[in-house]
């Protein structure tokens, strides 16, 4: 009997008891009593299983759940009395999620976190019920977090004198990382030697010193904040980049599987290994280590797929979740404090090349200027680029998948629309790509093409070269799911600038590969000469064996001289 198709929820016993699949990640308790550190930090991006895995630790260490034991966890690895661990229902829960914190005025910050040291004290003495209202009112009514915390412990520790305490953050970097966006100042004073974020965290270090806080587990997504608290809270371990946690939080390809099997698959309604094969391409490639490991898959992607598609079995038009979909606007976050040169290197590098070597910063100095190392870490650390190899210690850095490239595409469209007035007519564009796919002809394409550099001015072409032009023509093509695009993909004969292959999501009579030429006027003289080479090469592309597996195949030179004249030969 298949199990339903997880809900998004964060809450661990609701998915179990209401009969939803879970993705077992329950070895990795095991593997976490097993470190010599009980208090660690785990990043990965947004909506990528990190507050579900934390709801799991809740139920699992929590001791008011010992007797539900068995229901939450029997069917599981950890449930198994051979895997069971010394820990299992032996703490008191504390909990907070600092994820819904406004940071738009700095006094909303403060009363944020205060608000949410509140709140997870209220929910404690939900759980556990040792104090009386009385108690409870005198804990509460303690003017600042710090203050209310050190009441809370003395509270506690009257009433259990040998109780320990759990500590499980959510989010504990979401506001920080606003702030250091777009507050550096406010965000320097409350994570500094006697801000009030440090001394939240300095209060923990000494109450785990104590032995009261036994174990301390928080998740985030940048380690901003923590590098700036560090020698105020040096007591943690960070595992974010650890190859035995690696599938802590996300899916591996054998999960999906299991997961599409165990709930919306029945015999002879699609083929598994087709639809895993699309999947694989939009949602798939994150790596957080530089080891040899497999790349996985964004849950909340995976799970919105599959709960579109389990209604009649067909591709949905729109591929990724809306929710992740608006993450394009931190792109323009982690670059707009760059130069304008390092941004735009960055984003033709990743755009166009598909890759972009780098360090990978471990820690943010706030003393020191922000550099492109940096911004690219930061984009790691949001999910928008992914490790791809280490080469001689630097990082080669990827897009991770389709999803995020059209972040990417998205991102550049907002910024020709903000720069140059360029506008994407929806009837034009709707028109050349069903010109692309019905007639097999670029006709359009490339008339649209020299629609938008028209409006570019004489300034804005110096230096402009074919990796701007094949940008332009990205931003355009990406405006459908009909392809999936890809900048640069190696064959044996070199890369395509340009290769268009069914998304199967619409009915695509053709696909195409293009290779794409620009020459200013200085180099007219060699347009013959140009002509006949990019010819030979998509003769050459044409030939080899990853190119020629491609259906219905057009393949057409493409150049852009004088500005914005252009040709195009199919060959």
């Amino acid at each position: 009997m298949n199990k339903q198709l997880p809900i998004l929820t964060s809450n661990f016993a609701s998915l179990i008891t209401g009969d939803g699949y879970y993705v077992d990640k329950t070895e990795f308790i095991q593997k976490l009593d097993s470190l010599n550190f009980s208090n660690i930090f785990f990043l990965r991006p947004r909506r990528f299983g990190k507050s579900l895995l934390l709801s799991m630790l809740e139920y699992y260490y929590g001791i008011q759940y010992k007797e539900k034991f068995d229901e939450l966890f029997g069917e599981y690895y950890i449930g198994q009395p051979e895997n069971t661990t010394p820990l299992k229902n032996s703490y008191h829960i504390l909990k907070f999620n600092f994820s819904g914190i406004y940071t738009i005025a700095e006094e909303d910050t403060d009363e944020g976190f205060n608000s949410e040291i509140e709140r997870g004290i209220q929910d404690f003495t939900t759980s556990y019920p040792l104090f009386t209202k009385e108690d409870i009112e005198k804990v509460l009514s303690v003017q600042g977090n710090v203050e209310m915390f050190k009441k809370f412990i003395s509270l506690f520790l009257q009433k259990i004198p040998n109780g320990k305490i759990y500590i499980l953050i959510d989010e504990y970097d979401h506001f920080t990382n606003e702030l250091f966006a777009f507050n550096k100042e406010h965000f320097k004073d409350i994570v500094s030697r006697n801000g009030w974020v440090r001394k939240f965290y300095e209060t923990i270090k000494i109450y785990m010193g104590e032995g009261i806080v036994d174990r301390f587990f928080a998740t985030g997504v940048t380690p901003v904040t923590l590098d700036s608290m560090t020698s105020g809270f040096n007591v943690a371990k960070n595992i974010t980049l650890s190859e035995e946690f690696h599938e802590m939080a996300g899916f591996t390809e054998a999960e999906v599987r299991s997961l599409i099997l165990g709930t919306i698959y029945s015999e002879g309604a699609f083929k598994v290994d087709e639809v895993i094969d699309e999947m694989r391409s939009w949602y798939n490639g994150s790596k957080f280590t530089t080891e040899p490991v497999e790349k996985l898959y964004n849950p909340q992607l995976v799970i919105s797929f599959l709960s579109e598609f389990k209604r009649n079995y067909e591709y949905p038009t729109k591929m990724a979740d809306i929710n992740v979909i608006s993450d394009y606007k931190k792109i323009t976050k982690i670059l707009s404090v760059l130069p304008t040169e390092d941004s735009e290197n960055i984003i033709e590098k990743v755009t166009t090349e598909d890759s972009i070597l780098s360090e990978l910063t471990l820690q943010f100095n706030n003393e020191v200027p922000y550099t492109k190392s940096d911004a690219i870490s930061l984009l790691f650390y949001n999910g928008l680029l992914t490790i791809e190899k280490n080469v001689y210690d630097f990082i080669s850095f990827v897009i991770p998948n389709f999803v995020i490239k059209h972040l990417y595409w998205e991102f550049l469209r907002k910024k020709f629309e903000a720069e140059f007035g360029v506008r994407y007519e929806a009837d034009e564009v709707i028109d050349l790509i069903s010109e692309l796919i019905n007639e097999g002809k670029v006709d359009r394409l490339v008339a649209y093409t020299q629609n938008i550099m028209k409006i570019l001015s004489v300034r804005d072409f110096k230096g402009f070269g074919e990796s701007q032009l094949k940008i332009m023509m990205l931003t355009i093509l990406s405006k459908t799911n009909a392809y999936l695009i890809e900048s640069e993909r190696e064959t044996r004969a070199g890369f395509p600038d340009i290769l268009l292959t069914d998304s199967k999501i619409f009915k695509v009579k053709y696909q195409y590969a293009f290779e794409l030429k620009y020459i200013p006027q200085t180099g007219l003289k060699n347009l013959a000469t140009i002509r006949k080479e990019g010819i030979e090469q998509l003769k050459k592309y044409k030939d080899s064996d990853q190119i020629k597996m491609i259906k219905n195949l057009k393949t057409f030179l493409i150049i852009f001289y004088n500005r914005f004249e252009a040709e195009f030969i199919e060959v």
